[in-house]
């Protein structure tokens, strides 16, 4: 799986937004990807996935894409020391297959701030190359900031 980190965002794929600045309604460019079998092995492979069924039926789990997802957006920003993953939920709409064109798109839609908690959250939305939403995921972090301050 293939990602492709340039496309219509100059400066992007390089810089790194440092999460304690996101806002509600930040966007994070969009990630495309194709779902290669050869990606698809090196996925099973890692978490011992049996690549038997997605070479008879061409399917894919589609834990593989938001996983991947997800490491994406995580080169795109950076957390400060200390934060903590706190919760994370999946919704699957349709069948991932080998070859698929994935676009994934993400953006801020919760930020809660105080003197003793910064909670953000992520949602992130999977459409196919038929435009066509195959998943969303919302994931949300405890930020690490100095409580000295």
């Amino acid at each position: 799986m293939a990602a492709d980190t340039s496309r219509g965002q100059p400066g992007m794929s390089r810089d790194k937004t440092d999460y304690s600045s996101l806002d509600v309604g930040f966007e994070f460019p969009p990630t495309k990807f194709v779902i290669t079998e050869d990606w698809y092995s090196r996925y099973a492979d890692a978490v011992g996935e049996d690549i038997g069924l997605c070479r008879r039926t061409g399917l894919v789990s589609p834990m593989s894409v938001l996983a991947l997802t997800m490491a994406e957006m995580s080169r795109k920003a950076s957390l400060p020391e200390g934060s903590i993953h706190v919760s994370q939920t999946f919704e699957f709409y349709q069948a991932l297959h080998l070859n698929d064109v994935v676009t994934a798109t993400a953006g801020v839609t919760q930020r809660l701030r105080s003197r003793r908690v910064d909670l953000l959250t992520i949602s992130f939305r999977l459409y196919n190359q038929n435009n066509e939403q195959v998943a969303s995921a919302e994931t949300e972090f405890i930020l690490g900031h100095n409580h000295g301050s």
